[in-house]
């Protein structure tokens, strides 16, 4: 009876022991050693973490005398570093040892190792299946680096695994992050995950850096704030590739331990006074002017620690630096938040992935110092927060193509209401595209033919007129004769209040200029009939044409220029126009512009005399075109014109009598014509 209620409680016993040992998976075998029964665990499927209690042996690799036995171990947590509790210090060696105890079936199973800074060699069940660098009494510079990898491990139904390692470069020694067995397909499928995430993330960072550094190219006045967002994306970008499952590895195989882990504390030493530079543009405080220098100075000493020192020099100032970034952190999350509570979108959205970005920052913090057990967050807290600021750049970018199109619409007809007072081809000739591109002193010397256009009589006409009626009379004046030059390739060069300057430009200037000239002879008369039947006087206009050589470019000062044209050609047509006074002419040409026109025979022309002008010492020739004039009157000019024209070189020969004599019988030809009565009346004052 006793006996049988001895075995039932030791069969409980055993049974309670076998359910905890289910239940929990560790349990201490017949050699004492830790053991991870994973025998209940289907591997085709899932993956373990080894975390829990180790064996450990500090400052002995037993496993290279062949025998644990004679050495007594201490129990050690994994994942944490074996300083943690300061038991051990921060620099030396020791062996991890445990027992697996593997699922039965043909799974081929993997063992997943994070990265570590640490050398270290790995035993399954006595036999050597990784080495990295060499884990040793002292420290042994690491030539190259070695990302997270994944071993195969053989199909034994127990694994007899134990790690040696050796810290002389970080400031945790151990196995700060536990080993994972799984099915080695699905180990490497998460690892390839992983890769993919990082390498998206890397995708993402640094697209959106790049479109804010060009949104700021685009508008460097109004957006330095997006500049220093882009580095900032920037160099997360780049540090993406250096943590995580260290994809510059996969790029760069045989690059150097020492570089790599510079490159990466670099990273972060630039990125929090470039994100507190952001802040302190995008969202101004009162207090930035002291706390930025400090941030600038500290992080640029720690850039300059990192690139001349080894790494297990620098790493011991880490901690303070990430003090640093933790306080930028919380005075941004301050801003933030007083910014979010004043209705500012941007600052809500802002804060939204910030809160989630901060939080991945402590917990990364205490991950690496040991507080707690976790895995490193940043990278995907940086994801939400640029894809955060992503849709404020997408808004920013609306915004600024919303704005851009209203300029551009605005500056469009800006550029029209311009070209009013800047001809259009004043641009073209000074190779502008725009009157924003003009500036002082551009200049250009061409050849064109000038019209000088002018009312005759205008200040009697406006005397009998009030100022309004003085300006709607010259309007409607000039809407009629302007746009016939435009039509005959000229432009209007600059309005004379009675007058006009014009410019017709090409190689048939001058025949351009004749023909809208006649044209204009034309549409007067027809003005002059609408305006007698409203009862107003008449007008009448002369009109001089020269061809020449002439300056077209910009004079004045920087706050107030003109465009103008510098040339003799330009006096010169001038005084062209006034001889039209003198001589009763409508139009007057130049022998310049006469030899030019493409038409002479087809032309009523006939030559006026040498007409000595002001500024000339020579005189210069004079010819009329009444092309335009009234079919009687140039019926007359015509028959008279051979008599006339020889009347004009007997003058210019200093033969008067004979002039006289000439001009006379062609007055009685023609009594109307008022150049020979202009001439006649010369003689008789020079007889008087």
């Amino acid at each position: 009876m006793k006996i049988t209620v001895i075995k039932r409680a030791a069969f409980a016993a055993l049974f309670s022991g076998f359910c905890l040992t289910a239940l929990f998976g560790q349990v201490r075998n017949m050699d004492n050693v830790s053991t991870f029964n994973l025998r209940d665990i289907d591997l085709r499927y899932d993956y373990v973490d080894l975390e829990g209690d180790w064996d450990f042996y500090w400052e002995s690799f037993p496993i290279e005398h062949g025998d644990f036995s004679s050495l007594k171990a201490d129990s050690i947590r994994v994942p944490a570093p074996w300083n943690r509790d300061d038991k051990y210090p921060v620099f030396g060696y020791g062996t991890y040892r445990c027992r697996v105890l593997r699922p039965p079936g043909n799974v081929q199973l993997g063992l997943r190792l994070e990265y570590s800074i640490s050398h270290y060699k790995i035993f399954i069940n006595g036999s050597l299946l990784r080495q990295f660098g060499t884990p040793g009494t002292e420290r042994v510079n690491k030539t190259r680096d070695m990302g997270p990898e994944i071993l195969i491990l053989p199909d034994d139904p127990e694994l007899d695994i134990v790690i040696q390692m050796s810290n002389y470069y970080d400031f945790n020694g151990g196995l700060i992050d536990a080993p994972q067995i799984g099915s080695f397909e699905n180990l490497t499928l998460a690892k390839r995950r992983n890769e993919l995430t990082e390498a998206f993330l890397f995708g993402v960072f640094f697209i959106i850096g790049a479109m804010y550094i060009l949104f700021h190219l685009g508008r460097p006045t109004e957006s330095r704030a997006s500049l220093f967002f882009g580095l900032f994306a920037m160099v997360l970008a780049f540090r993406t590739l250096l943590y995580g499952e260290h994809l510059i590895i996969l790029l760069l195989p045989n690059l150097p331990f020492e570089l790599t882990a510079t490159l990466g504390h670099i990273t972060f030493y630039a990125a929090v006074p470039l994100f507190l530079r952001f802040m302190t543009l995008e969202y101004p405080f009162k207090t930035s002017r002291f706390i930025e220098p400090p941030v600038y100075i500290i992080s640029g000493a720690y850039i300059v620690l990192a690139a001349v020192t080894r790494h297990h020099i620098y790493i011991n100032f880490l901690t303070f630096y990430q003090i640093i970034a933790l306080a930028v952190g919380l005075l941004s999350f301050a801003v933030l938040i007083k910014r979010a509570l004043l209705k500012d979108l941007s600052a809500r959205l802002l804060l939204l992935g910030y809160l989630l970005l901060l939080l991945a920052m402590i917990n990364d913090i205490l991950y690496s110092q040991g507080v707690i057990e976790s895995f490193y967050m940043v990278p995907l807290g940086l994801g939400v927060f640029i894809m955060g600021q992503a849709i404020l750049l997408s808004r920013k970018i609306g915004k600024s193509l919303m704005e851009s199109r209203l300029l551009s619409k605005e500056l469009s007809t800006t550029n029209k209401s311009f070209r009013r007072f800047v001809p259009e081809e004043f641009l073209t000739f000074l190779n502008k595209s725009s009157v924003t591109e003009i500036e002082l002193g551009d200049h250009e010397q061409l050849e064109m033919t000038v019209m000088f256009l002018d009312i005759r009589d205008f200040t009697s006409l406006s005397e009998k007129l009030t100022p309004r009626e003085n300006f709607l009379f010259l309007n409607s004046y000039y809407s009629r004769v302007c746009p016939v030059i435009r039509d005959y390739g000229g432009f209007i060069d600059k309005y004379l209040g009675d007058g006009i300057m014009a410019l017709f430009p090409g190689p048939d200037s001058a025949e351009n200029a004749v023909q809208a000239s006649i044209k204009m002879k034309l549409i007067l008369k027809l003005y002059n009939i609408q305006r007698a039947r409203m009862d107003y006087e008449p007008i009448r206009v002369g009109i001089g044409i020269h061809t020449g050589t002439l300056m077209m470019g910009t004079i004045g000062e920087h706050r107030r220029m003109d465009s103008t044209v510098i040339s003799d050609a330009v006096n010169l047509c001038s005084r062209i126009e006034s001889l039209t006074k003198e001589y009763g002419l409508d139009v007057a040409l130049s022998e310049e512009s006469y030899n030019r026109i493409d038409s002479k025979d087809r032309r009523l022309v006939r030559y006026i005399g040498q007409a000595q002008v002001k500024g000339k010492e020579k005189p210069v020739r004079i010819y009329e075109l009444f092309d335009g004039d009234t079919p009687s009157v140039t019926n007359q000019k015509l028959r008279t014109r051979e008599l006339f024209e020889k009347a004009v070189r007997f003058r210019d020969e200093g033969r008067y009598d004979e002039a006289q004599s000439c001009f006379q019988e062609v007055q009685k030809q023609f009594p109307e014509d008022r150049t020979t009565v202009i001439y006649l009346s010369r003689f008789r004052k020079s007889e008087a």
